[in-house]
């Protein structure tokens, strides 16, 4: 891989891992937590990884409502939907409720993907990490990239359902899944992974959408399973 964009850097644990797997590849990653993008900009001294704080969403240049845990730096979201019905607020029988507490709204500069791709070119790889916002970000994507992956989390699968429909529409049918699946559920078409969203860990095969049958991995009300879904 030449070029990747880490959409929801966070602390760059993913990027790190691609730099690991692919020495001389390029890395445009986005942060829209303040915080995390000045941290970044502190301890980044490798000259391929390129850190940019915006929001990105299915539209430019606007500002944006953004959330932050202020005692999880792994969690933070622009999705209110989220913040209302995910294992985070309503809890599961691994999480207990409100886990996850949120700070007052602060505003992002947004930017699309489409922008991204014409001020740095169209990446081997596009992975989108944003707590429940992934449907917004792919909806800033209005032509067919390469290869891209996104966090899942079943109690979304209706936000699900309409990423497939949209990455359908731009000439994506290839789909793969990879993730944490609770006891007893496993499933032949998703690939197991311990880690849950382990980064640049492929699922071992690829269907077409309606042979994936995702919907047989999915308990809308029981907020566990999820990891990394794929489509190329």
């Amino acid at each position: 891989m030449n070029l990747i964009f880490d959409i929801g850097y966070n602390v760059g644990e993913f990027s790190q891992t691609c730099f690991i797997k692919h020495p001389n590849c390029k890395v445009i990653a986005v942060e829209a937590n303040p915080s995390l993008y000045e941290i970044s900009q502190k301890n980044n001294q490798n000259n391929n990884l390129l850190v940019l704080n915006y929001l990105v969403s299915n539209k430019d240049n606007e500002k944006l409502d953004f959330f932050v845990s202020p005692y999880a730096t792994g969690v933070s979201t622009a999705s209110l939907e989220f913040m209302e019905n995910s294992r985070f607020t309503k809890g599961s029988k691994n999480l207990p409720e409100k886990s996850i507490k949120w700070s007052e709204p602060i505003k992002i500069n947004t930017i699309t993907i489409d922008t991204l791709i014409e001020n740095h070119g169209s990446p081997d790889l596009i992975k989108i990490d944003v707590e429940g916002y992934e449907y917004n970000v792919l909806l800033g994507l209005t032509k067919k990239a390469k290869h891209i992956c996104f966090e899942w989390h079943e109690e979304e699968y209706e936000n699900l359902c309409k990423i497939l429909d949209h990455l359908e529409n731009l000439g994506y049918n290839e789909f793969g899944v990879i993730g944490w699946f609770d006891e007893g559920d496993i499933f032949e078409k998703a690939t197991f992974s311990d880690k849950g969203d382990p980064y640049l860990e492929y699922p071992k095969e690829f269907f077409n959408r309606k042979d994936l049958e995702i919907e047989k991995l999915i308990n809308s009300e029981r907020r566990i399973n999820y990891g990394m879904f794929f489509a190329k």
